[in-house]
């Protein structure tokens, strides 16, 4: 299977706009992934598809519109045209589910592509508001950057991100807040970015509990599996029902809260008794290992277009 990859990147070093294209390049089904990436923050001009198929040396079996090309504003819902034109099969991954979604799926409903990916839990809805089939395909995590490095523990419960001012009722903000009542615990917290991704996953090493809550929209982002990743620290998480179905087990895999008496006391009791947290973090290292790797993404994605070229192919 030859695809072409389009990517819109903002020129990250690291990000899941590059890990899905690594983890899509690794598997044996793929013959070879020409990717083509074209940023100008400035043109509203949309991409035509056309021309880039034009200057592939060979015709591709399918394309992929990368993360990058739905992550656009409210001024630009539409980033590409000729999709359908074009004659070649394609699948889209929507992103930033939180922004301009109405649009993004008109869209996606205009162009009707064979199949579309996100890492939303709505993508039923979004499947029944738009006639497309549509996959979800949750975050994942770089076991090579995010594992076990042998740190000491130098903090009970820590976690990082950007505390803004509309985030108030975040639980970020209310537990930075509670947490300078605390006692008897050794707590980290930083909203700057760090050195580098392996500083980062050193800090998450080295300390027994770190949070992660969900994002925008309630998605699910990258630093629940980092965390289960690094081996030896635990996943704090608040309970949503239905956003965690099929990711990962509360009381198996991580511990959750709906208070923050109800945290405290889990810190607290998890900081103390060492055997009941290394089980936690044994089963939830290998259920991370074997279920969400960013090889594991890129296995399912090219086994669901496989499925769809050759059910086109049957039709044809």
């Amino acid at each position: 299977m030859k695809i072409l990859y389009l990517e819109r990147n903002h020129g990250n070093s690291y990000s899941y706009y590059n890990e899905i294209l690594g983890s899509l390049q690794r598997q044996e089904e793929v013959e070879g992934i020409i990717k083509f990436s074209d940023w100008h923050p400035q043109d509203p001009n949309p991409l035509d598809i056309r021309k880039v198929i034009d200057m592939c040396s060979e015709t591709p079996d399918a394309v992929i519109v990368g993360f990058g090309w739905t992550d656009c504003s409210e001024a630009h819902p539409k980033p590409l045209i000729g999709v359908q034109e074009s004659g070649i099969p394609t699948s889209i991954i929507l992103n930033k589910e939180y922004s301009a979604l109405d649009k993004k799926l008109s869209w996606i409903t205009d162009i009707n592509p064979m199949a579309a990916f996100t890492v939303h839990h709505d993508y039923k809805l979004y499947e029944k508001n738009t006639g497309v089939p549509f996959y979800k395909i949750p975050f994942a995590v770089n076991e090579t950057v995010f594992k076990n490095y042998g740190q000491n523990y130098s903090h009970d419960f820590g976690f990082s991100g950007v505390i803004r001012p509309e985030q108030a009722n975040n639980w970020r903000s209310k537990i930075l807040e509670s947490s300078k009542e605390w006692d008897n615990i050794k707590f980290f917290f930083s909203e700057h970015r760090h050195d580098s991704l392996e500083s980062y996953a050193k800090r998450i090493n080295s300390t027994k509990i770190w949070l992660s809550t969900t994002g925008p929209a309630d998605l699910v982002g990258t630093r629940y599996y980092e965390v289960m990743a690094c081996n030896t620290t635990l996943l704090a998480c608040n309970r949503f029902k239905n956003v965690y179905d099929d990711l990962f087990e509360e009381n198996k895999h991580c511990f959750m809260f709906e208070t923050l008496q109800e945290l405290q006391d889990k810190i607290h009791h998890y900081i103390n008794h060492d055997d009941e947290r290394n089980e936690m973090i044994e089963r939830a290292y290998n259920h991370v290992l074997e279920n969400h790797t960013w090889n594991n993404r890129g296995q399912k994605m090219i086994k669901i277009l496989t499925t769809k070229l050759e059910e086109l192919n049957g039709k044809a």
